[in-house]
């Protein structure tokens, strides 16, 4: 066999395998699935309904995403954003800010993934201390708990067939100043296809939760619950028997409202935070 022919085969054979791999993710970004300037209100809570608070989602543009997160006007707020990789559907940057008076942001927490692609570095900025800590990366399309699936609401309406079931990774920022692993990798999630039905009055695709997320100490249970708009595909609920953040048994993420406001409704909400406040 020539070299040019042992060549040509081997890039043939590379060809069949990536064209695999590629078949294999049921994500694929598509920009007519993308509602830039969409803002979707929802409510965190542990499942009981207690310790509430709104969880607003911003999509700026296609590759950047923000995060408004509040229990109470005039009260301490954060806005996280992030910046979202159209291959993975997935966000490799994350800058988390507490909210300051006129919509502006001060910065204390940062996360990026490295050059490997296999593990974030976390860098927080506190008044008297600063953490750093890594988390490996297990799978390409991935979330963080702590960021409410923020990620994820934007990255769902791309699944090509959602109903043939799909999974994901994620992973978690404790904060809690005394952990000694304050960012580590949960584990997988698979989402299993239950049903169609009619949820918190949206026509909605229903799936069960299973995987090795489920499967550390944090955890009250080992099946969770999502339900995703079956006409957009963004997450209308979502239920998961771990608590996102520290004093929280367990989790629920459900959806209040959808505007199309864009940057106006967005920089008033941020600014009407603190208005008014003494």
């Amino acid at each position: 066999m020539s070299f040019k022919t042992f060549l040509l085969g081997a890039v043939a054979v590379a060809s069949c395998l990536a064209a695999g791999a590629a078949a294999e993710t049921p994500w694929t970004h598509d920009a007519s699935d993308d509602a830039i300037g969409r803002i979707y209100y929802y409510e965190r809570s542990n499942t009981d309904g207690s310790l509430d608070e709104r969880i607003t989602i911003f999509r700026r543009d296609a590759t950047h995403i923000e995060v408004y997160k509040e229990n109470g006007l005039c009260r301490n707020a954060s806005v996280v954003r992030a910046e979202l990789d159209l291959d993975t559907l997935s966000a490799p940057v994350i800058t988390g800010g507490q909210l300051q008076p006129g919509a502006e942001i001060m910065d204390f927490a940062f996360l990026e993934l490295n050059e490997a692609g296999d593990q974030m570095d976390l860098l927080v900025q506190l008044p008297n201390m600063e953490i750093r800590n890594e988390s490996e990366i297990g799978h390409a399309h991935w979330v963080l708990f702590d960021f409410d699936f923020a990620s994820f609401t934007v990255a769902t309406p791309h699944l090509d067939a959602p109903r043939d079931g799909f999974d994901f990774g994620m992973a978690l920022v404790w904060a809690d100043p005394s952990s000694p692993d304050p960012f580590f990798w949960m584990g997988g999630l698979q989402a299993q296809y239950v049903g169609a039905t009619e949820h918190l009055g949206v026509q909605s695709d229903q799936y069960r939760l299973t995987g090795s997320a489920l499967d550390h100490d944090l955890a009250t249970g080992d099946e969770g619950q999502l339900w995703l708009g079956a006409e957009e595909g963004h997450i209308v609920d979502i239920v998961v028997p771990a608590p996102s953040h520290p004093g929280y048994t367990d989790y629920r993420l459900r959806l209040l409202d959808i505007s199309d406001g864009g940057e106006a409704e967005w920089t008033a909400l941020l600014t009407a935070h603190f208005e008014g406040c003494e």
